[in-house]
């Protein structure tokens, strides 16, 4: 399955929406989605992700690159995350970064 995604703004919060498989082939995609919202300077990056079926580790990292150019005290979201998609945040240390609404506690809270 390819990669997909969208971005959309409400105020200070980026919307990003990603299905498929995020491998090597869709990163140039969300790094430019993910530079369009640091480049707009929001307050939170809302990361729905129901449909994303697997992240690699570089889209991972990708993600980790996004949370250090927003501005400080930027939150980034997760919403919908699958098992294999918290385990993969999990694994690329990303348990501060981001937090699974869903679950309610920080990924590192629920390792």
């Amino acid at each position: 399955m390819s990669f997909d995604a969208s971005l959309g703004f409400a105020g200070p919060t980026a919307t990003l929406r990603m299905t498929g498989t995020l491998d090597e082939r869709g990163l140039p995609a969300l790094h430019r989605l993910l530079e369009q919202a640091g480049a707009r300077g929001v307050r939170q990056v809302r990361l729905e992700v129901a449909g994303l079926r697997s992240l690699g580790s570089a889209g991972a990292r990708c993600l980790a690159f996004a949370h250090q150019q927003l501005p400080p005290g930027a939150e980034i979201s997760l919403h919908g995350a699958s098992p294999a998609v918290r385990e993969s945040l999990h694994a690329a240390g990303l348990t501060t970064s981001v937090t699974d609404v869903e679950h309610s506690v920080a990924l590192d809270d629920a390792a």
